[in-house]
């Protein structure tokens, strides 16, 4: 009997994505609109279309990156068609064929195979690092030996939820002043370009002598479009290439997020963010019932920062020889003195979780807040960036017309 995936409207509005098997299309429509259901869409499990769509995705040439927003959607499916009781390759199969993404659609449809063939799940999502990363795949090793699956991947799509949420605010509050400053170097691009160059002609024809702010305008015009402009091009496309590169070693990566903890104005946002991302992964892990030692080496590889998961890295050293969380943590000074302040209440009072959770929310509001706070001071700032730019390269091309002016009104 064939399966079908289908959306339905119930009376309160849900809509919800099932499966079931049924003797045809009619039938089943027969019997949900029998319940009281609105169907929005049905498909059927392994027919020619959805076959020859996966076909079409396995020899896309481009393949889609996945998004953590693609992964919050993969896991909210999840785990309610193993919540409802789908065997678990058959939600495989399902999400196989209703995932957009055709990159993860690839990897669901080899999962569902080695899960098929005897595998666990988390062994077989571990083949795809790519895209699950080792985070994901020990909580749900931990929901199988739990017996919690539906819960673990509720927990990851909760998560994986705020994290998108997290990087669309940042996104969206960057996103107008690197556009505003990017048109201002276009414009100022052109100018120099363009538009000095015709300046320069004709204070040439003038024959008069220059002020000096001009005459260096019209000397960086003049190097800008000669051979000496495209060696500089070259050599900054050079020194970003190989700073590309240092920054991807070891040492040179711990340098470069030692010096993003220490950037003005950014700095502190920067420390925020990864605070958050440690606290709510450190959490969830131990909710979830991931030993500690293994739950901080998880963290240590998903903080972002280099020197932060140094510091969680010797503090598991420490705990492995029988400290407390708290005092490697301390010792790092790199987290804030709050932050271990609140662990030490939670392992005094046997609630580190409870502790780490507050921590996370405290710190994900302190992000927005200075997310809004930074958006408000660099508006202003790129307005005065335009208007020392563009307006400092027009008072350059037209303080000789002012000086000569000037001259005529005098000699009158």
């Amino acid at each position: 009997m064939p399966t079908f995936v289908y959306t339905v409207k119930d009376q309160q509005g849900r809509i919800q994505t099932r499966s079931s098997e049924a003797s045809s299309r009619r039938s089943l429509l027969s019997r949900l609109r029998g319940q009281g259901l609105s169907v929005t869409e049905v498909r059927q499990v392994g027919s020619r279309a959805d076959r020859s769509g996966k076909e079409k995705l396995s020899i896309s040439i481009f393949k889609p990156k996945v998004k953590v927003g693609d992964i919050a959607v993969f896991s909210r499916q999840f785990a309610t068609m193993i919540d409802a009781g789908v065997p678990l390759a058959q939600c495989l199969d399902i999400l196989s064929v209703q995932t957009e993404n055709a990159t993860l659609a690839k990897a669901t449809g080899e999962i569902k195979i080695d899960v098929e063939s005897g595998g666990n799940l988390s062994e077989a999502l571990a083949k795809h690092s790519k895209i699950f990363e080792p985070l994901y795949t020990n909580m749900v090793r931990a929901g199988e030996a739990s017996g919690a699956l539906p819960v673990i991947f509720n927990q990851l799509a909760d998560l994986l939820e705020r994290e998108r949420e997290l990087q669309n605010r940042i996104k969206s509050a960057l996103f107008m002043p690197i556009m505003v400053l990017g048109l201002c170097l276009v414009i100022s691009a052109g100018l120099i370009l363009f538009v000095v160059p015709k300046f320069a002609g004709i204070f040439e024809q003038l024959g008069s002598e220059l002020p000096g702010p001009t005459q260096a305008l019209i000397n960086l015009s003049q190097s800008i479009r000669s051979l000496k402009g495209l060696v500089i091009a070259v050599a900054v496309v050079l020194v970003v290439f190989i700073f590309r590169r240092v920054i991807k070693t070891e040492k040179g990566g711990y340098i470069w997020d030692q010096a993003k903890l220490k950037m003005p104005l950014f700095g502190s946002l920067i420390m925020k963010r990864v605070v958050a991302s440690f606290a709510r992964v450190f959490s969830l892990l131990e909710r979830s019932g991931v030993p500690i030692l293994e739950s901080l080496d998880i963290v240590a590889n998903t903080t972002g920062n280099r020197v932060v998961s140094r510091a969680i890295r010797e503090a598991r050293s420490s705990i492995e020889e029988g400290e407390s969380i708290s005092t490697p943590l301390g010792e790092s000074q790199i987290f804030p003195p709050m932050v271990t302040h609140m662990i030490v209440v939670g392992e005094e009072t046997g609630s580190v979780e409870t502790m780490l959770t507050k921590i996370a929310d405290l710190y994900e509001d302190e992000v927005q807040r200075k997310i809004e706070g930074l958006t408000s001071l660099i508006e202003p700032m790129m307005m005065v960036v335009i208007g020392v730019l563009v307006g400092g390269i027009l008072i350059c091309m037209y303080l000789p017309i002012f000086n000569m002016a000037g001259t005529i009104g005098t000699g009158g």
